[in-house]
């Protein structure tokens, strides 16, 4: 195979469509997962269910988190074609420009991934509902939309916040980020519109293009320094790929860091107590590990406009499912997540630091403790710290490709970490008491109106803080001695193994994932194109993938 594609998540559709417009290119792409063709992943609301999927989701879980009363946080990634993308919440956006600005401005290596670079390839990505400008593009695969049906509560919500002194904003990935208003999500027709859906299922009657689902990658097979084979087991049986040009790892910021140290390639320590010979010893592999850690406020709520589980919603919930059957439209058409904002609370920078998203339900736990939403109606404004300064790592459980990854975050390691959290749960706790909202409630449920003074509110973050599903970071690029790959996104040391994913990423972007790795994947793509070109490729055929 010229191109064997590990993992099916959102990077990987995106390669898998550019690199299979070459003809005369054989590309493989191998995900652990099912297809997508789950009802569930299509339907919004799905991501309620999905959450306790085993079939489509990994299910993760972190190893006790000492600065969280020694909790094992839930980590939910996708385990299907498009990946995250296909049991996330949909939410669009980019981050803040400054981001990947920092990028460059820290290694000067990294000049190709500023903002100024990237913004070509967000535009070039979506077909976004204002039309296009300097800032959006039209007619890409991703449809970004407006959400079919919205809440009362979520017109609550943006209501307050401005009560509470917030911009309304239309447009997060616009000329500010700064300000409060309803998500453009991923969605097309009122249904998801996930990785797989914009880009994959296109290219998937190609002739060279081999999709294998069910197929989880065992280890890399290296000579030398180069990448000759990718193992894979399926249905029990052991197989393997040939790699005639290169490898591309896209299993994401925990499973790519895994699948190196498997192969060999990794810190030695780390290699050598789980018996792995060591092929490459590369001591950022796993480390740099960076998530938003998340904390809600929840009120209950008095007049049943909320989404719940409770027996008073089933006839509504009966006609927001015919509503979705018939015409994909009405509750089910909803992301949940339907409104929020981004806030500026450090007083130290004028940047937006903490970024909302409010839910017209009773949500606990990533909506895995469904007993509050059964017995309650009421809503939920989640508040996640954007830069945070803790850093974590990807580790081995065990040699056994099956053995799920050691998972340490050492969320709150840094001490501005819990300064940035109490100012994300004060700003939450802010807009939940205006007018416009607590007029609609009836009281604090959680943190309770008692937990008032700095050590209870301390005590409430390290009792219910939960990540908000956003790790990269663990296969950074750069130039210094722990950057694992390159500013081409080749890992250091070998001669045809990429990465493109969430890990590549130096610093965790101020804003939801999914559309930034889009982005990556689509300029890696065009990294991959010229490196076709060197490889002799026919220059007419490769000018045919465009940007």
């Amino acid at each position: 195979m010229d191109y064997v594609i590990i993992g099916g998540g959102a990077a990987a559709c995106v390669l898998a469509e550019r690199l299979s417009r070459h003809p005369a290119c054989q590309v493989c792409l191998l995900e652990a997962g099912p297809t997508d063709t789950n009802p569930l992943i299509r339907a919004p609301a799905g991501i309620l269910p999905l959450m306790h999927s085993r079939q489509l989701n990994w299910a993760l879980h972190t190893t006790p988190q000492s600065a969280l009363n020694g909790r094992r946080l839930f980590w939910p990634r996708g385990k299907t074609l498009g990946g995250s993308s296909a049991i996330n919440a949909m939410c669009c956006t980019r981050g803040q420009p400054q981001d990947y600005n920092a990028w460059a401005a820290e290694d000067e290596a990294l000049s190709g991934w500023d903002f100024p670079s990237l913004l070509p390839y967000f535009r070039a990505i979506e077909d976004h509902p204002l039309g296009p400008s300097p800032l959006h593009g039209e007619g890409g695969p991703i449809t970004v939309s407006k959400l079919r049906s919205t809440n009362p509560l979520s017109h609550a919500f943006i209501k307050a916040a401005q009560e509470a002194g917030l911009p309304a904003n239309s447009d997060f990935n616009g000329a500010q980020q700064e300000g409060v208003g309803f998500y453009h999500v991923m969605q097309r027709e009122g249904q998801r519109c996930s990785n797989a859906h914009a880009f994959l299922q296109p290219a998937l009657e190609r002739p060279n293009l081999h999709v294998l689902t069910g197929a989880q990658v065992q280890r890399l097979e290296m000579t030398g320094q180069r990448c000759t084979a990718v193992h894979y087991l399926s249905r029990g049986k052991h197989h393997r790929v040939p790699v005639t040009g290169e490898a591309l790892l896209c299993a994401g910021a925990i499973h790519t860091p895994q699948l190196l140290m498997l192969s060999g390639i990794g810190p030695e320590q780390e290699l050598t107590q789980h018996g792995i010979p060591v092929k490459l010893a590369l001591p950022g592999v796993g480390h740099n590990l960076q998530d938003h850690l998340d904390i809600s406020v929840i009120w209950h709520e008095q007049r049943h406009h909320s989404i719940s589980l409770h027996p008073r919603y089933w006839p509504r919930g009966y006609r927001a499912l015919k509503a979705y059957l018939n015409q994909r439209q009405g509750e089910l058409t909803s992301n949940l997540a339907e409104a929020g904002g981004f806030v500026a609370t450090n007083p130290d920078s004028a940047r937006p630091d903490v970024q909302l998203h409010f839910l017209p339900a009773v949500e606990v736990k990533h909506g895995r403790q469904l007993g509050p939403t059964i017995r309650y109606f009421g809503y939920t404004l989640r508040a996640c710290l954007l830069r945070p300064a803790s850093r974590g790592q990807i580790g081995l459980s065990s040699a056994n490709p099956s053995d799920s990854p050691r998972i340490d975050p050492r969320y709150l390691s840094e001490p501005q970490d819990m300064a940035g959290m109490l100012r994300a749960l004060e700003t939450a706790r802010e807009i939940m008491n205006q007018p416009s909202l607590s007029q609609l409630g009836k009281k604090e449920w959680q943190p309770g109106p008692s937990v008032t003074d700095t050590s209870a509110l301390k005590r409430d973050i390290r009792h219910r803080a939960e990540s908000i599903y956003h790790p990269v970071g663990t296969c950074r690029m750069g130039s210094d001695a722990m950057a694992v790959v390159d500013p081409e996104l080749r890992i250091h040391g070998l001669e045809n193994v990429r990465v493109v994913d969430a890990s590549i990423m130096p610093r965790l972007i101020s804003g939801n994932t999914t559309m930034p790795v889009t982005a990556i994947a689509s300029r890696a793509a065009d990294l991959i194109r010229q490196k076709g070109f060197e490889n002799g490729w026919n220059n007419n055929l490769f000018n045919q993938m465009g940007s």
